[in-house]
């Protein structure tokens, strides 16, 4: 029997074949469309360019799109200097993808000042970051009540209401309370430069020396060493400075951070043996076990 009479007396053998074969050829369009579009298998590293001004851009030949999705006020760098990108450098990433940028404000933008009088310096701080302001230095003044007195940018008071450049520093003038002036130093290591910042001033204490050194983008930056170094005991007095330094997290392994971190656990209980003589402190209100926990959060 002849194909040709084989299929014609089994038609449906021949349309499954045709049906087969006209899958099999969609399949390998598809795949070839798919592989050419969307460069399976080619992928580069994302080009770093915090640090450069828009105008000064270049996509390497990568045919990427860079988009602006955020802009803040800087009077250290004129307008498009660029402070964030996503993805980071190094990340791969395919031809024609979108790099998203942060840069810094072309004109300042501007804010209502809080009312923070007889606010907590907690709440002072949260109020500030909240109206995109920035707490300063405290003052710390003989008065009753431990809470701000008066609010001040660059010397002079200001009024509520007051419009103020975002990102300005604002500082408070804060009264000492009439019952102990000490605070406990917060636990930094691991934070970013904002964040702890804003643990050291809502803790009642002031920003000291900060070190960035070798650190080129700002974003990545980390603490990882502070001084006076966290004891989880209220014994630095109101307004102490606390010194920080900081290094590149991209080069920091989770290890040696918690290497650091156990370190750091380490020094102040010898600090705390020291102070109350005895070899195996466990504290009076939690104590150490608080303190290793406090730690271990961040």
């Amino acid at each position: 029997m002849s194909r040709t009479g084989f299929f014609n007396k089994h038609p449906w053998i021949l349309h499954t074949l045709i049906a087969i074969a006209a899958s099999l050829f969609i399949v390998v369009v598809v795949f070839i469309v798919l592989k050419h579009y969307g460069r399976v298998g080619q992928e580069y590293e994302t080009p770093y360019v915090v640090g450069l001004y828009v105008n000064e851009l270049n996509d390497e030949g990568l045919d990427l799109e860079f988009v602006i999705i955020d802009s803040i006020y800087q009077p250290n760098h004129r307008g498009g200097y660029i402070l964030r990108q996503d993805p980071d450098s190094g990340s791969l990433i395919k031809k024609g993808r979108k790099i998203y940028l942060t840069i810094t404000a072309y004109n300042p933008e501007s804010t209502n000042m809080p009312d923070l009088h007889s606010l907590s310096v907690r709440n002072a701080i949260s109020q500030l970051e909240n109206a995109g302001l920035h707490g300063g230095k405290l003052i710390f003044v003989d008065d009753p009540h431990h809470t701000i007195l008066e609010q001040k940018y660059k010397g002079r008071t200001v009024a509520a209401g007051k419009q103020m450049e975002k990102g300005a520093l604002i500082d408070l003038v804060v009264g000492r309370g009439s019952g102990k002036t000490q605070t406990i130093v917060p636990y930094l290591v691991g934070m970013s430069p904002e964040k702890a910042r804003r643990n050291i001033l809502s803790s009642s204490l002031n920003i000291g020396a900060e070190h960035f050194d070798g650190i080129n983008n700002m974003s990545r930056a980390i603490a990882y060493k502070q001084f006076p170094a966290y004891t989880g005991r209220s014994e630095t007095e109101y307004g102490s400075t606390v010194e920080i330094w900081y290094c590149d997290k991209s080069v920091v392994a989770m290890e040696e951070l918690q290497r650091m971190k156990q370190r750091q656990i380490e020094d102040s209980i010898k600090s705390l043996e020291l102070q109350t003589g005895d070899d195996d402190y466990s504290g009076s209100g939690g104590g150490f076990y608080d303190m290793k926990d406090d730690i271990n959060r961040f």
